[in-house]
């Protein structure tokens, strides 16, 4: 007689195995993972020991220097020059307002597409308490951090708004989408808005400032090139292709420093305008030809069954870029074009190389040229890595949060 197959008594609940591993205590699945990831073998263990105390003496170095070697009055002496520069005092009331919209911003998005996770509020709670320490420490006004806080404040607000908002489509839904996203599109406009109505002038944006205001600028400037420059080098057509293939190739093919220099000597006689507007210019064109180059390899990476398929259902080549070929190419090509405005991010500090504009980078230099912070240099350009990480890092972040939500390379 066959085996029967065993029968489980009624009542019973047989969980699946990653089920019953997270049933055990935490105690017990800590220990597991200790030995399965930090001591799996003797080579494993020798290179655990290894690697802890050479983070252990690296973490002892940073405490040791940030607790009691450096001095810092070199950055809570100068918070002025290095935020904002030349930037008019009495009208400070604008960088807050832009602030605060920015951060408006941040919670919307967050709220509408996605969510923060633990390490989200984590690295929030972070800088928010090393923003707050740097404003607070010195005998700085109160009100400043009491200004940055507000504007924390209005991000997580402005995300418990939208995060609790219906999910599944619908009016709503829609509507929430639409008007979030519009906002996105119009966020430069409006913040430039901000900053340079009443008595400030864009020649007048320093510091910092000039760093979160040439990098959005130019980012969407960039990107805002690169797609057709994209679709223009992958067209059948001839002369486009042609054309599109020599910008690109030009473009790439010098530095940005080199390009810069044009800014400076050559576009003042082509456009003319502000310098710093000439700047934004040529880094929105410097971004652009690699963005395109991104977006290229996507659309050669497409499948030329969705090409076909466009096709077969009756629309016509533009229906079929603009609502097939074109969403899927972008999706694709997210990490290499947030690596691109990390790296454009970083950029920003040529600018004091080349041109007469000082960023965040040049007033550090302008604060440590002062006779009493001379020997203070480490400490400027420490402050200034760790700020730039910082925004790097979140660009990462918001980048690894679109790529799960969409999911990419899962699918």
């Amino acid at each position: 007689m066959a085996d029967m197959p065993m029968q489980q008594p009624p009542g019973r609940i047989v969980l699946p195995p990653h089920r019953v591993r997270a049933s055990r205590p935490f105690s017990v699945r800590a220990r597991e993972w200790v030995r399965r990831n930090l001591f799996p073998s003797r080579n494993g263990t020798i290179l655990t020991v290894i690697a802890v105390g050479f983070l252990g003496a690296l973490l002892a170095g940073v405490i040791w220097f940030v607790f009691i070697d450096a001095n810092w009055r070199v950055i809570t002496e100068n918070r002025w020059l290095l935020f904002a520069g030349g930037y008019p005092r009495e009208e400070a009331w604008r960088l807050w307002m832009g602030m605060g919209f920015t951060f408006m911003l941040i919670g919307l998005t967050y709220g509408t597409w996605s969510s923060f996770g633990r390490r989200d509020h984590i690295f929030v709670g972070l800088i928010s308490a090393f923003v707050v320490f740097l404003m607070a420490h010195g005998g700085a006004s109160i009100w400043s951090s009491l200004w940055f806080l507000l504007a924390v404040g209005v991000m997580y607000l402005s995300y418990a708004v939208t995060v609790r908002m219906p999910r599944e489509l619908g009016p709503i839904r829609t509507l929430q989408q639409r008007v979030v996203g519009g906002l996105l599109i119009l966020a430069l406009p409006i913040a430039l808005m901000i900053l340079l109505s009443g008595d400030a002038s864009a020649r007048q944006l320093d510091g910092f400032v000039l760093n979160l205001v040439l990098a959005p600028v130019g980012i969407v400037g960039g990107l805002a090139m690169a797609i057709p420059l994209a679709i223009g080098r992958a067209s059948r057509m001839k002369t486009i292709s042609w054309t599109c293939t020599a910008y690109i190739e030009i473009v790439r093919g010098a530095p940005l420093l080199g390009w810069l220099f044009v800014a400076l000597f050559i576009l003042d006689d082509v456009i003319g305008g502000s310098l710093i507007v000439r700047a934004m210019v040529v880094m929105a064109v410097f971004t652009g030809a690699y963005m395109a180059e991104s977006i290229r390899g996507a659309l050669q990476a497409l499948p030329r069954g969705q090409y076909e398929a466009a096709h077969a259902v009756g629309l016509s080549r533009l229906q079929a870029l603009r609502l097939i070929i074109l969403p899927q190419a972008l999706r694709i090509s997210i990490p290499p074009i947030v690596g691109q405005a990390i790296a454009i991010w970083k950029d920003t500090t040529l600018v004091t190389v080349i041109l007469p504009l000082r960023e965040l980078k040049g007033n550090a230099d302008s604060a440590i040229a002062q006779f009493e912070f001379t020997p203070d240099r480490i400490e400027a350009y420490v402050f200034v890595a760790v700020v730039f990480w910082a925004v790097a890092f979140m660009m990462s972040r918001i980048s690894q949060r679109v790529e799960r939500t969409l999911g990419v390379g899962e699918r």
